[in-house]
């Protein structure tokens, strides 16, 4: 076991945010992230935040820490944690993916599902769609 932590959570925005405050809160996370040896993305998706993180336990305690004293964020729901073997965002100190489109009712209703009623399986499907599109996505764009 390589002591790498896993922790996926949903977070509501507090207020509107605009695209620089968005590159200020990606900026900041960053350096901190490339510091610590964490890795991940972030989803914002209709004033909601989906993140999941990567690292050594310590560290995502650290992160975890910070992420709940941030005003900008309310709702603050742990959805999992538990150790992994390999990172899954290794090349992303944190990678940001936002919808370049209308709303999605079917992500509406998956988000509203796993918040609700995280199961294994739903965790599952939401790391893997952060992945995807973290990768990059024709109605989603990651930077």
């Amino acid at each position: 076991m390589s002591g790498l932590q896993c922790l996926l959570y949903m977070s509501r925005a507090t207020g509107e945010m605009a695209p620089a405050d968005i590159d200020r809160l990606l900026e900041g996370a960053r350096q901190r992230n490339r510091s610590r040896g964490v890795t991940g993305a972030l989803l914002h998706y209709d004033g909601r935040f989906l993140q999941v993180l990567e690292g050594e336990p310590e560290a995502i305690d650290q992160c975890f820490e910070r992420i709940q004293g941030d005003r900008r964020h309310e709702r603050i729901t742990p959805l999992y944690r538990a150790p992994i073997e390999v990172a899954r965002f290794p090349e992303w100190s944190m990678r940001y993916v936002s919808s370049s489109g209308p709303a999605d009712r079917a992500v509406s209703a998956f988000l509203d599902q796993l918040q609700a009623q995280p199961t294994e399986a739903t965790v599952k499907q939401a790391i893997t769609l952060l992945h995807r599109l973290a990768a990059g996505s024709a109605h989603w764009q990651a930077r």
